[in-house]
Protein backbone atom coordinates (compact mmCIF):
# COMPACT_ATOMS: atom_id res chain seq x y z
CA UNK A 1 0.00 0.00 0.00
CA UNK A 2 1.65 3.10 -0.99
CA UNK A 3 1.74 5.81 1.84
CA UNK A 4 0.94 9.54 1.47
CA UNK A 5 1.61 12.49 3.76
CA UNK A 6 -1.07 15.03 3.42
CA UNK A 7 -0.31 18.96 4.65
CA UNK A 8 -3.36 21.41 4.17
CA UNK A 9 -4.86 23.71 6.89
CA UNK A 10 -8.05 23.89 5.71
CA UNK A 11 -9.70 20.87 7.89
CA UNK A 12 -12.84 20.36 5.17
CA UNK A 13 -10.49 19.72 2.20
CA UNK A 14 -7.91 17.79 3.94
CA UNK A 15 -10.73 15.29 5.46
CA UNK A 16 -11.99 15.31 2.10
CA UNK A 17 -8.93 14.78 0.24
CA UNK A 18 -8.13 12.11 3.05
CA UNK A 19 -11.00 10.23 2.00
CA UNK A 20 -10.95 10.01 -1.56
CA UNK A 21 -7.11 8.97 -1.20
CA UNK A 22 -8.43 6.53 1.32
CA UNK A 23 -11.03 5.10 -1.18
CA UNK A 24 -8.42 4.43 -3.82
CA UNK A 25 -6.37 2.42 -1.94
CA UNK A 26 -4.17 5.07 -0.63
CA UNK A 27 -2.75 4.74 3.56
CA UNK A 28 -2.89 8.77 4.42
CA UNK A 29 -1.38 10.62 7.18
CA UNK A 30 -2.71 14.04 7.52
CA UNK A 31 -1.62 17.61 8.93
CA UNK A 32 -2.80 20.75 9.33
CA UNK A 33 0.43 22.31 9.59
CA UNK A 34 3.91 22.57 7.98
CA UNK A 35 5.82 21.97 11.12
CA UNK A 36 4.21 18.92 12.51
CA UNK A 37 4.49 17.76 8.95
CA UNK A 38 8.17 17.51 9.15
CA UNK A 39 7.90 15.88 12.71
CA UNK A 40 5.91 13.80 11.06
CA UNK A 41 8.07 12.85 7.40
CA UNK A 42 10.76 12.31 9.81
CA UNK A 43 9.05 9.69 11.49
CA UNK A 44 8.02 7.59 8.46
CA UNK A 45 8.37 6.31 5.13
CA UNK A 46 6.31 8.24 2.21
CA UNK A 47 5.81 7.46 -1.09
CA UNK A 48 4.57 11.06 -2.04
CA UNK A 49 3.75 14.23 -0.16
CA UNK A 50 0.96 16.71 -0.79
CA UNK A 51 0.72 20.13 0.69
CA UNK A 52 -1.12 23.34 0.12
CA UNK A 53 1.16 26.59 -0.40
CA UNK A 54 -0.46 29.20 1.67
CA UNK A 55 -0.32 28.05 5.28
CA UNK A 56 0.35 29.79 8.58
CA UNK A 57 4.03 30.79 9.86
CA UNK A 58 5.52 27.76 7.07
CA UNK A 59 4.66 27.64 3.81
CA UNK A 60 4.47 24.90 1.37
CA UNK A 61 7.25 25.50 -0.42
CA UNK A 62 9.56 26.56 2.61
CA UNK A 63 7.94 23.23 3.69
CA UNK A 64 9.11 21.46 0.50
CA UNK A 65 12.71 22.30 1.36
CA UNK A 66 12.81 21.11 4.82
CA UNK A 67 11.49 17.79 3.20
CA UNK A 68 14.24 18.09 0.72
CA UNK A 69 16.94 18.61 3.20
CA UNK A 70 16.17 15.46 4.81
CA UNK A 71 15.74 13.61 1.96
CA UNK A 72 16.46 14.87 -1.46
CA UNK A 73 14.50 12.18 -3.38
CA UNK A 74 10.74 13.16 -1.95
CA UNK A 75 8.01 13.41 -4.26
CA UNK A 76 6.23 16.58 -3.78
CA UNK A 77 2.63 18.02 -4.94
CA UNK A 78 1.75 21.19 -4.25
CA UNK A 79 -2.33 21.01 -4.50
CA UNK A 80 -2.96 25.07 -3.85
CA UNK A 81 -5.98 27.52 -4.06
CA UNK A 82 -3.45 30.33 -5.31
CA UNK A 83 -3.87 31.68 -8.73
CA UNK A 84 -0.34 33.61 -8.90
CA UNK A 85 1.92 32.69 -11.74
CA UNK A 86 4.83 33.93 -9.59
CA UNK A 87 3.68 30.94 -7.16
CA UNK A 88 4.10 28.14 -9.77
CA UNK A 89 7.31 29.83 -10.89
CA UNK A 90 8.28 29.59 -7.62
CA UNK A 91 7.32 26.03 -7.01
CA UNK A 92 8.53 24.46 -10.50
CA UNK A 93 11.68 26.37 -10.28
CA UNK A 94 12.15 24.75 -6.87
CA UNK A 95 11.75 21.09 -9.19
CA UNK A 96 8.44 20.04 -7.34
CA UNK A 97 7.32 16.92 -9.01
CA UNK A 98 3.80 18.65 -9.87
CA UNK A 99 2.27 22.21 -9.13
CA UNK A 100 -2.31 21.54 -9.47
CA UNK A 101 -3.99 24.66 -8.59
CA UNK A 102 -7.58 23.85 -6.87
CA UNK A 103 -10.35 23.38 -8.02
CA UNK A 104 -9.19 20.40 -9.21
CA UNK A 105 -11.41 17.45 -10.41
CA UNK A 106 -10.83 13.87 -8.36
CA UNK A 107 -10.24 12.31 -11.59
CA UNK A 108 -7.32 14.50 -12.93
CA UNK A 109 -6.28 14.38 -9.31
CA UNK A 110 -5.70 11.05 -8.54
CA UNK A 111 -4.20 10.18 -12.11
CA UNK A 112 -1.62 12.63 -11.74
CA UNK A 113 -0.93 11.85 -8.13
CA UNK A 114 -0.48 7.84 -9.39
CA UNK A 115 1.92 9.60 -12.20
CA UNK A 116 4.25 11.26 -9.77
CA UNK A 117 4.22 8.13 -7.29
CA UNK A 118 5.13 6.07 -10.37
CA UNK A 119 7.87 8.28 -12.01
CA UNK A 120 12.07 7.74 -11.28
CA UNK A 121 12.77 11.24 -11.54
CA UNK A 122 15.60 11.92 -9.00
CA UNK A 123 15.89 15.72 -7.87
CA UNK A 124 19.26 17.06 -9.29
CA UNK A 125 21.16 18.32 -5.99
CA UNK A 126 24.59 19.96 -4.99
CA UNK A 127 27.11 17.83 -4.39
CA UNK A 128 29.59 20.10 -3.40
CA UNK A 129 29.95 23.47 -2.91
CA UNK A 130 33.26 25.57 -3.11
CA UNK A 131 34.23 29.27 -1.78
CA UNK A 132 37.34 30.24 -3.60
CA UNK A 133 38.47 33.65 -1.54
CA UNK A 134 37.98 31.23 1.53
CA UNK A 135 39.40 28.07 0.07
CA UNK A 136 36.13 27.04 1.71
CA UNK A 137 34.64 23.48 0.47
CA UNK A 138 31.86 21.38 1.27
CA UNK A 139 31.03 17.70 0.36
CA UNK A 140 27.30 17.53 0.49
CA UNK A 141 26.92 13.34 0.36
CA UNK A 142 29.38 13.40 3.38
CA UNK A 143 28.22 16.23 5.38
CA UNK A 144 32.27 16.98 5.41
CA UNK A 145 33.80 20.49 5.64
CA UNK A 146 37.37 21.91 4.39
CA UNK A 147 38.96 24.64 5.29
CA UNK A 148 42.66 25.10 3.16
CA UNK A 149 42.06 21.46 2.20
CA UNK A 150 42.23 20.54 6.09
CA UNK A 151 38.91 18.82 7.70
CA UNK A 152 36.76 20.78 10.01
CA UNK A 153 34.56 19.88 12.12
CA UNK A 154 31.24 21.28 12.68
CA UNK A 155 28.35 20.54 14.49
CA UNK A 156 24.97 19.84 12.80
CA UNK A 157 23.26 23.09 12.77
CA UNK A 158 26.80 24.88 12.11
CA UNK A 159 27.14 22.58 9.29
CA UNK A 160 23.34 23.39 7.62
CA UNK A 161 24.06 27.13 8.66
CA UNK A 162 27.16 27.28 6.71
CA UNK A 163 25.37 25.39 3.45
CA UNK A 164 22.38 27.78 3.93
CA UNK A 165 24.09 30.77 3.33
CA UNK A 166 26.67 29.54 0.65
CA UNK A 167 24.07 28.52 -1.53
CA UNK A 168 22.27 31.90 -0.60
CA UNK A 169 25.74 33.89 -1.59
CA UNK A 170 25.07 37.47 -2.44
CA UNK A 171 21.52 37.52 -0.80
CA UNK A 172 20.60 39.54 2.42
CA UNK A 173 18.83 36.52 4.33
CA UNK A 174 17.13 37.92 7.57
CA UNK A 175 17.63 36.26 10.94
CA UNK A 176 13.50 35.14 10.86
CA UNK A 177 14.63 33.53 7.35
CA UNK A 178 17.83 31.54 9.02
CA UNK A 179 15.45 30.31 11.96
CA UNK A 180 12.80 28.84 9.90
CA UNK A 181 14.69 27.23 7.01
CA UNK A 182 17.67 25.84 9.43
CA UNK A 183 16.01 25.46 12.98
CA UNK A 184 12.77 24.85 11.74
CA UNK A 185 11.31 27.17 14.26
CA UNK A 186 7.79 28.85 14.06
CA UNK A 187 7.31 32.12 14.54
CA UNK A 188 6.05 31.54 18.73
CA UNK A 189 9.30 29.68 18.85
CA UNK A 190 11.99 32.62 17.39
CA UNK A 191 15.05 33.08 19.35
CA UNK A 192 17.06 35.48 17.29
CA UNK A 193 20.22 35.19 19.28
CA UNK A 194 20.65 31.25 18.28
CA UNK A 195 21.48 32.54 14.72
CA UNK A 196 24.16 35.06 16.24
CA UNK A 197 25.71 33.01 18.38
CA UNK A 198 26.03 30.38 15.36
CA UNK A 199 27.38 32.57 13.23
CA UNK A 200 30.05 33.89 15.63
CA UNK A 201 30.77 30.15 16.09
CA UNK A 202 31.28 29.71 12.12
CA UNK A 203 33.52 32.80 11.60
CA UNK A 204 35.55 31.49 14.38
CA UNK A 205 36.26 27.76 13.26
CA UNK A 206 36.50 28.42 9.81
CA UNK A 207 38.06 31.98 10.21
CA UNK A 208 35.51 33.44 7.72
CA UNK A 209 35.46 37.14 6.37
CA UNK A 210 32.86 36.34 3.48
CA UNK A 211 30.04 36.76 6.32
CA UNK A 212 28.46 39.97 6.49
CA UNK A 213 26.43 41.65 9.23
CA UNK A 214 23.66 43.50 7.70
CA UNK A 215 22.47 45.96 10.77
CA UNK A 216 19.09 45.26 12.04
CA UNK A 217 18.29 42.58 9.41
CA UNK A 218 20.96 39.44 9.45
CA UNK A 219 23.20 38.07 7.34
CA UNK A 220 25.00 38.19 3.69
CA UNK A 221 27.48 35.86 2.00
CA UNK A 222 29.89 38.13 -0.05
CA UNK A 223 32.52 37.08 -2.39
Amino acid sequence: MKRILHVEDNEQYREFIAGVLKHEGYEVISSDNAMDGIKLFELGNYDLVITDLKMKNVDGLQFFSFLRRIDPEVKVIVLTGSNRDADEVAGLEMMVNDYIKKPVSVEVLLTRIARVISENRVLRVDTELYSEPENLRIDIQKRKVYKDDELVVLTSKEYELLVYLMRNKGRVITREELLKEVWRQSEDELDIRNVDTYIKRLRTKLVLSTIYSVRSVGYEWVE
